[in-house]
Order: structure tokens, then C-alpha cells, then sequence
């Protein structure tokens, strides 16, 4: 046997990884592992078994491990007759289980074959409360044509823009799990994703982040942190309702016209009327000493 197939953990460098060729590298690799006392974080129990009744299935385990999938499809419909006949037990329920975890294994020690099932197994591994969103990921970059290295957070970005506020949170926790993953140091040590991805704006941090024009930019920078707050809020509100403010004596008579009420306010984000009573109040404090 090689000794070069003694790869036993994601730790192991890509050049050791891919010593692995056949189905019987697979086996091999674990079987070394598991008798260092450092079993794979790929291992499962009655392993042995399970390569014995693959090998049965599939006539031998000196396979390429590239041609798995075509000589054990994934999809249940794939599967050629004579291949299903050899599948002992309730075929169905063990071909999914055979296929779960020989695709587990080959991606960890072969992650240019499958990247997406090596990752799989990492997220069980390193943050298996919700390691299911994952699978949502591969779904959705599966349909763009990415591996997970290819997954940058322009990307990410892209995923989010058009989701409804009511929907943002779902959607952003599929993303964070998996920024939080890149994170983790047998994921960044593996190479399977980029390490700067990171989340956009939330869509109310985008609607707060407020450009105020010049001349009232410098009124703000005259107050403190209170008459700024409100100063932004108004101003939100009379851009999300089109209106028209080029001096500080145009927001004083929008204010007098009732144009910037309480329910205006709430179209923008919602906001209690006492809070939108006291931004009125200190907008007006700030505006009075430069109203003409």
C-alpha cells in the first residue's frame, strides 16, 4: 500500500489527498486512520461492512474514485437494474445510505471530485446545529454553476437584493451560517471557500444609511448626536415620499403642512408617535436658528 494514503483528517495537505485513486484507496485511508487512534471525521460505524457490500455491488473496489457517481448515481432512477439487484436488504433505503456516505468520504479526501460533499461533512462537523442550510446554498450556486470556492460575497449580495423585508431574515441565515462556517479553522485550513466572505447591508441598515445634502449636513454637524438622528429620519421620510426640500425653511413648512405626519413616518420603517413627536421637535430646535 502507498504510504501516502494515511490521510486522516481535513488537516492533511491537498498534495496527500490526492494520492487517493480507487474506491480501495478510500478504504485503505480510513482503515489507517482508524488504527493511528486518529479516525477521520469521515469514519462511520460497521465501515467494513459497508465496503464489503459496495464491493459485492460494484464488483470489485479498483474503481476510480471519479467514476462513482456513474457507477452509483446519486438519483434512485439512475441506478442500471443489475446494479439495484446486488443492493442487499431494502435497496432503496440502503443505496441512499451508500451513497450518503461513500460521497461524504470521497469529498473529504478528494474534494476536487466534490467539493459540495466535503463541505457537507465539515458543516455536520463544525456547526452542526443547522448544517441543513448548506444544502440550500449548494441549490442555489448549484443553478449559477459554483463550487463553494467560487462563492464570493458580491455573489451573496446578489442572492439578497431583490428579498422582500419580510423575507430577509430567512434568507440572510442560509448566508450566515455559511460566512460563519468560512470561518471555522478546518474549513479555512481545507481551502473549500474564500475566507473574506462576508454579509451586505441589512435592508434597514441600507435605509438608514442616509445621505443628507450639503446645507444640511452642516446643520447636522452642528447638533449633537439626538438633532442628527432626527435630522435623518425627516429627511428619509420626505426622500420615501418624493418631496421636495432644497433649504431648511422647506422642511419648517412641510412640517406645517402636515405633509411629514406620524403615518408618513411609519411608511418609511415603524416608529412610535411619541419618538416621531420628538424628532419633530428637535428638527425644528436645529432649524429655527438658520430659517430665514
Amino acid at each position: 500500500m502507498n504510504s501516502m494514503n494515511t490521510i486522516s483528517n481535513i488537516d492533511t495537505v491537498p498534495e496527500e489527498r490526492r494520492t487517493v485513486v480507487t474506491l480501495q484507496d478510500v478504504g485503505d485511508v480510513l482503515e489507517d486512520a482508524a488504527g493511528s487512534g486518529m479516525p477521520s471525521i469521515a469514519d462511520w460505524p460497521h465501515r467494513a461492512v459497508d465496503f464489503r457490500i459496495m464491493e459485492r455491488i460494484l464488483e470489485g473496489l479498483d474503481h476510480p474514485v471519479e467514476a462513482f457517481g456513474t457507477l452509483f448515481p446519486t438519483k434512485w432512477r439512475h441506478v442500471p437494474p443489475e446494479i439495484r439487484h446486488r443492493i442487499p436488504g431494502n435497496p432503496v433505503v440502503n443505496h441512499m445510505r451508500l451513497v450518503a456516505r461513500f460521497k461524504r468520504v470521497i469529498g473529504l479526501l478528494r474534494p476536487d471530485i466534490d467539493p459540495w460533499s466535503a463541505l457537507r461533512l465539515l458543516a455536520d462537523v463544525e456547526l452542526p446545529t443547522n448544517s441543513f442550510l448548506i444544502g440550500e446554498v449548494q441549490g442555489r450556486a448549484g443553478r449559477d454553476g459554483l463550487n463553494p470556492i467560487d462563492i464570493d460575497s458580491s455573489w451573496i449580495a446578489e442572492r439578497l437584493a431583490d428579498i422582500r423585508p419580510e423575507h430577509e431574515t430567512q434568507h440572510r441565515g442560509r448566508y450566515h451560517y455559511l460566512v460563519r462556517l468560512s470561518q471555522r479553522p478546518r474549513v479555512r485550513h481545507s481551502g473549500l471557500l474564500r475566507m473574506d466572505l462576508s454579509l451586505p447591508e441589512t435592508i434597514r441598515q441600507r435605509q438608514r444609511a442616509v445621505v443628507l445634502p450639503n446645507w444640511l449636513q452642516e446643520i447636522s454637524d452642528r447638533n449633537g448626536q439626538p438633532a442628527r438622528n432626527a435630522l435623518d429620519r425627516l429627511w428619509r421620510t420626505i426622500q420615501h415620499h418624493g418631496l421636495e426640500a432644497a433649504c431648511p425653511d422647506d422642511i419648517m413648512e412641510l412640517i406645517a403642512a402636515g405633509k411629514l405626519h406620524h403615518a408618513a413616518a411609519q411608511c418609511v420603517e415603524p416608529i412610535k408617535s411619541s419618538t416621531w413627536r420628538t424628532y419633530i421637535q428637535r428638527t425644528r430646535k436645529a432649524l429655527r436658528p438658520v430659517v430665514i
